[in-house]
């Protein structure tokens, strides 16, 4: 009985420490986007994912949980949320348009506190006629990691939609 009982407790230890890993890409449609300047245009613009690297990152540690992402893939999250909340605005978005607007996440960085976890997330933005900018994405959640990845990408896009240099580029 009493090996059973050191045996079971050896096997808990083990589970509960060896952790588990994550790879996680935001989800565009969670959330609705925060309040920004309205605006409309008939634009056409070509949106352009320009982050080079596609290696999964260690973004977030809980434990031995360990969270990864894909700088890319949340640029093409980031990309398809500026391009529906565009589209709802007018604009048409394609591949070959002579405005382009080139995106990139550079940083993701996540924390644990007391009962809150916090994603911030750094989005690049270059316009076609050179302007270039950075926004951060700052989120919380006390539900997931995973909501506060996904308000950390709306936020960041909220944040350059509001810049009133790629209002007017959008708008011209």
């Amino acid at each position: 009985m009493i090996k059973k009982k050191l045996l079971f407790g050896m096997l808990l230890v083990l589970f509960v420490t060896a952790g588990c890993t994550h790879h996680y890409v935001p989800n565009a449609s969670t959330f609705r986007l925060d309040d920004i300047r309205e605006f409309s245009s008939t634009n056409s613009i070509w949106l352009e994912n320009v982050q080079t690297d596609s290696e999964d990152l260690l973004f977030a540690t809980n434990g031995g949980h360990k969270f990864y992402g894909n700088l890319q893939k949340w640029t093409k999250t980031a990309m398809a949320i500026t391009e529906r909340e565009l589209a709802k605005r007018g604009m048409l978005v394609t591949g070959s348009a002579s405005k382009k607007l080139k995106l990139s996440v550079s940083s993701i960085k996540g924390t644990f506190g007391f009962a809150v976890v916090r994603v911030e997330t750094t989005l690049k933005a270059e316009t076609s006629d050179g302007y270039v900018n950075t926004y951060i994405g700052d989120n919380r959640s006390p539900a997931t990691i995973y909501r506060a990845a996904d308000g950390a990408v709306m936020r960041a896009v909220a944040e350059m939609l509001r810049d009133g240099n790629i209002l007017d580029f959008l708008s011209k």
